[in-house]
């Protein structure tokens, strides 16, 4: 009996080891899959940060451009209003076509 004692023990010694070694394999090889997913995770949380900032760039360029564009969009509905004014008009037929009002005197200059 002590015999059959001692062997079992050898045996189970031995199927202890190839057991621990295949675990401890396993856990690198898990260890290294995670590193690399970790890696990878890092790499594209940059990439996806650069690309975030990229746009929030462009966001405030393009605000940019509308505020200028609704003054522009301010300015010339101010300008139409003036031109459907008689005050325009006047102006208009003044410098363009020299017309005054009948009891109006003009001096010109002599050249």
């Amino acid at each position: 009996m002590a015999q059959k004692k001692a062997q079992r023990k050898k045996s189970v010694k031995r199927d202890r080891k190839p057991m621990a070694q295949e675990t401890r394999q396993g856990m690198i090889l898990i260890m290294a899959v995670v590193l690399v997913l970790v890696t990878v995770l890092i790499v594209q949380s940059r990439q996806l940060s650069a690309r975030n900032q990229t746009y929030e760039a462009q966001i405030a360029s393009l605000e940019m451009q509308m505020t200028e564009e609704e003054d522009r969009s301010e300015k010339i509905e101010d300008f139409r209003d003036y031109t459907r004014t008689d005050t325009y008009a006047e102006k208009m037929a003044r410098e363009k076509f020299g017309l005054v009002y009948p009891d109006e005197v003009i001096f010109k200059p002599e050249s």
